[in-house]
């Protein structure tokens, strides 16, 4: 009897145990926000309370930068921890490999219905970061936008509708599935993109009103630098989008599903509102391009109101969202975890170079009021930032602590600083070497997207 109870216990203790089920995540990407003109950032003008509150109730990190200053580039990234050229996605209209290993695809392997709710046509299903999404709503309506591609057709082909969709009725189509399709007796992985900050800036009131500011008012220092006639519809943007999230998260408490759902938001790129003479992006590098908010909250699992200071990238988010929901990562994941960090433990090092680059241009030009031609690769180690350019002949060295806005090229004076950090870009290049891209869209969809400054 004995020995039969010994053996029973032993079979016991050696059936492998099931995995945890998972909880929910909601990924919230905020199209075209700079970390500058936002309230939790420390930015005079309340344009994010929403945003803040979530910061307050979870983990907010300073220094996080986008992996590109595109739109399709950072999103491919973010699902694939890979930086632009190892996924092959370097500039908006490249479609992301079937063969990549996505994170809704690892999520849904583990049972999780994936939905994802976009808002612009740069992340239509064609490009192909739908992989792995039982729902990917990316129509675009009549009235629902803010552009309407002249005639809606190119070349015969039907462009459809709209190329975008407001931030109200981005939060109408989530708050239906969450409502009506999904399916409570399994995690979900909702994917809610917000398109509203981008240009052309039309904030809707009251927001409009509330950040238009009376004509001569004093500027301040960081205003300066900026086209102040386009800053405060920008702001109006944010603070719209902002509240739109907050109806979103709000919607997620009413029904119960607050606790059980780990939610990380973020932005794909920033936008440079007249800095460096640049109005819009995906044209550099610079602090206003690339760096971007990065906030994770999972009330019991999370502590609150947590800061992490170290620089982190967007390579970083999927190895850290693996780890925190218990699953392993990849061994082509580029990124690291920063879970521990998040958990409130001092375990990142402040000199870890962190990457971010912009998309190649074939050929000479002037694009937004700056010369561009080839690719820019950037890296951040510490208090110093190192731009190169492969094709232009680019090299520029900041101390972005003596010089947050990136006014005083050092390169010269700092010249040995300058080549180590030249190194450490050959070096991650070497490291994920690029990808054979497919075939660019069509020339009717090149159309479309260079109506809003997106392609060559």
């Amino acid at each position: 009897m004995r020995r039969a109870l010994a053996a029973a216990l032993l079979a016991l203790a050696c059936t492998p145990r099931a995995p945890e089920p998972l909880p929910n995540v909601l990924l919230v990407t905020l199209d075209t926000v700079r970390t500058d003109h936002l309230s939790l950032h420390g930015y005079a003008r309340d344009t994010a309370p929403s945003l803040a509150r979530v910061a307050e109730q979870g983990v907010r990190f300073d220094l996080a930068y986008a992996a590109a200053s595109s739109t399709l580039p950072s999103h491919a990234t973010l699902f694939t921890s890979l930086p632009p050229r190892a996924h092959g996605v370097v500039k908006n209209g490249l479609p992301l490999a079937a063969d990549l290993d996505t994170l809704p695809e690892r999520l849904r392997a583990r049972g999780a219905q994936t939905a994802a709710i976009v808002s612009s046509f740069v992340l239509d299903r064609r490009f192909g970061l739908d992989q792995g999404f039982d729902h990917y709503e990316d129509d675009f309506r009549a009235g629902e936008g803010s552009y309407v591609p002249p005639g809606r057709r190119w070349r015969g082909f039907d462009v459809g509708e709209s190329f975008d969709r407001r931030a109200n009725f981005t939060t109408d189509r989530a708050i239906a599935w969450l409502d009506g399709a999904r399916d409570p007796a399994r995690p979900f992985f909702l994917f809610v993109h917000y398109f509203d900050p981008h240009d052309p800036y039309d904030p809707p009131e009251p927001w409009k009103s509330r950040f238009a500011r009376a004509p001569g008012a004093a500027p301040s220092l960081a205003d300066a630098l900026l086209r102040r006639d386009l800053v405060d519809a920008y702001d109006g943007e944010i603070a719209f989008t902002d509240a739109e999230v907050g109806r979103l998260l709000a919607h997620l408490a009413a029904r119960g599903l607050e606790r059980d759902t780990l939610v990380v938001v973020t932005a794909d790129h920033g936008e440079g509102l007249g800095q460096h003479g640049v109005v819009g992006h995906a044209v550099n590098v610079y602090e206003e391009a690339v760096r971007v908010p990065l906030v994770l909250r999972w009330p019991g699992r999370l502590p609150a109101g947590g800061v992490v200071a170290e620089p982190v990238d967007a390579t970083d988010v999927l190895p850290t969202l693996l780890e925190l929901l218990g699953l392993p990562a990849a061994p082509d994941d580029a990124g690291r975890s920063l879970a521990c960090a998040a958990r409130g433990e001092r375990c990142l090092d402040a000199e870890h170079a962190v990457f971010t680059h912009r998309r190649p241009y074939e050929k000479p030009a002037v694009e937004d009021g700056m010369r561009v031609h080839g690719e820019l690769f950037a890296v951040r180690r510490g208090r110093w930032k190192w731009i190169e350019g492969d094709l232009d002949g680019t090299r520029e060295l900041y101390d972005l602590v003596e010089d947050p806005h990136e006014r005083a090229n050092v390169a010269t004076r700092e010249s040995a600083r300058a080549e180590a950090l030249s190194n450490a870009i050959r070096e991650h290049r070497a490291a994920h070497p690029a990808r054979a891209t497919a075939a660019e869209i069509a020339p009717d969809d090149r159309e479309r997207l260079r109506a809003l400054g997106y392609a060559d």
